[in-house]
C-alpha cells in the first residue's frame, strides 16, 4: 500500500482498494472499542487527545490507568496525573526508576556525578504490568524507549503528545454516556 502517495483518496467514499476488507471483522472488545473510537471522530465537538482518552477509557470501562514518563516531563506528568484522578485509580512510574547505571549497559557516563541512571522503559512497564493497569500513557519517552515501553506492557499503550498540555486547564472533561 502506498496511501501517502495516492492522490483520490476513493476509500472516503467506500472504495476498497486492498486485499484485506474481506477478512475484516471486528467483534467483542475489538467492535467496541472500533465504535467508541468512530463516535469519537464524528462528534463536532473538539476535544484534546486526554479528553478522548478519558472518554475513551470510561466507555470501554477501564478503572486504572498507567503513566510511564521522562523525568524531564516531570511537571506535565503531574498535571495528567491530576485530571485523571479525578474518573480513574492512577498510577505512574517515571524513566529513570530501579537508577540502572549507564556504565553497565556499555554507555560512557556523559556528567561528573558518582552514578549516572539511563532510562529503564522494561521496568516501567513490568511495575504498569504489576498495577493491572487497564491502558497506559507514555508522557515524552525518547525514540526507542518508548518502544521497548509498547513490547513490554500488557495494556495498550498510546503516546500523549506533550503540546496540549498547557491548554488542558483546570475544567471537568465532558462525557456523553
Amino acid at each position: 500500500m502506498q496511501c501517502a502517495l495516492c492522490r483520490n483518496k476513493e476509500c472516503l467514499i467506500g472504495k476498497n482498494c486492498s486485499v484485506i476488507k474481506s477478512k475484516l471483522e471486528y467483534t467483542g472488545d475489538d467492535l467496541k472499542s472500533i465504535q467508541i473510537s468512530a463516535w469519537l471522530e464524528s462528534d463536532p465537538a473538539k476535544r484534546t487527545k486526554l479528553e478522548e482518552i478519558v472518554i475513551y477509557s470510561k466507555r470501554l470501562g477501564y478503572s486504572k490507568i498507567g503513566i510511564a514518563f521522562c523525568i524531564e516531563h516531570e511537571r506535565e506528568a503531574r498535571l495528567v496525573y491530576d485530571i485523571l484522578s479525578r474518573y480513574f485509580e492512577v498510577f505512574s512510574v517515571c524513566c529513570k526508576v530501579c537508577s540502572l547505571e549507564k556504565e553497565s549497559l556499555g554507555i560512557r557516563k556523559t556528567g561528573s556525578l558518582e552514578l549516572e541512571a539511563a532510562c529503564n522503559p522494561v521496568g516501567q512497564a513490568l511495575l504498569l504490568n504489576n498495577d493491572c493497569t487497564d491502558l497506559n500513557i507514555t508522557l515524552g519517552l525518547r525514540t526507542g524507549y518508548d518502544i521497548l515501553f509498547a513490547e513490554h506492557s500488557e495494556a495498550p499503550s498510546i503516546a500523549l503528545p506533550l503540546l496540549e498540555l498547557p491548554y488542558l486547564g483546570d475544567s471537568e472533561i465532558d462525557f456523553i454516556e
